[in-house]
């Protein structure tokens, strides 16, 4: 997981259509609303598609993963939009944070397995008791320990490293760590094709060392100073791996 940048300005249909949406949704809470109807052609619409795929590089905003070639990618809720759930066997919270739905500061890029298989609708809070349960409470008591890579003040290098191929909590942080089993940052494919990569990066190395001053060596510096772009695959494991 890296830092990712997003642009200020939200995509035209969010600020319209979706500002819209919010406002009934939220005016319906007040006449007591519990269950909502999202629209997910105002969040889902292909300008904010293409705003998240590009702000994350094609790539899945936790695990790293290049999805576009396999797949479209999904579009999630850092806040979940319909019921939040604060740990594994606990009860849903409802209403979930229905007035974010079509907040441009609360979408994100995720491959299918990240978002559908793991986060689900987790949104564990270091105080559940501070939960912003409707438009009216202040999302600024609110402590989230899930890491959010769009959030400046969340910068993953902060809270997660790596060790070769395997992810890792700095000094056991609760974020870090939290965010660490709640996407399943280790499970084992995605550890295998770290692991690949990483093999790559350690030929790349060895080329380095063995055919300095040829254009292999040009070559292969090329690759790993690409490999550690925003826009690589696994480029947190390769600065980890090459720093």
């Amino acid at each position: 997981m890296i830092r990712v940048i997003r642009p200020a300005a939200p995509p035209a249909v969010l600020t319209v259509e979706g500002v819209s949406k919010s406002q009934e949704h939220c005016a319906a809470y007040i006449k007591g609303v519990r269950e909502f109807q999202f629209d997910s052609a105002i969040y889902g619409h292909v300008t904010v598609k293409q705003s998240l795929v590009a702000m994350h590089h094609g790539k899945c905003c936790y695990c790293e993963s290049k999805v576009r070639h396999t797949g479209p990618g999904t579009i999630d809720h850092y806040r979940p939009k319909a019921a939040s759930l604060q740990q594994a066997g606990a009860s849903f919270t409802r209403p979930g944070y229905y007035w974010l739905a079509y907040d441009w500061q609360n979408l994100l890029f995720e491959c299918a397995a990240c978002n559908q298989t793991h986060k689900r609708n987790f949104f564990p809070l270091r105080d559940a008791n501070q939960r912003a349960l409707s438009h009216l409470h202040s999302l600024e008591k609110e402590e989230p320990i899930l890491l959010d890579p769009s959030n400046p003040r969340d910068n993953p290098s902060d809270f997660i490293l790596f060790r070769d191929e395997y992810a890792f909590a700095l000094e056991g942080n609760l974020r870090g760590q939290t965010t660490i089993d709640i996407l399943a940052l280790n499970r084992p494919a995605l550890v295998e094709q770290r692991r690949e990569k990483l093999r790559t990066l350690h030929a790349l190395q060895k080329i380095l060392r063995l055919m300095s001053q040829t254009q292999e060596a040009v070559d292969a510096q090329q690759c790993l100073e690409d490999a550690v772009l925003d826009m690589a695959e696994f480029a947190a494991m390769a600065r980890a791996a090459l720093t």
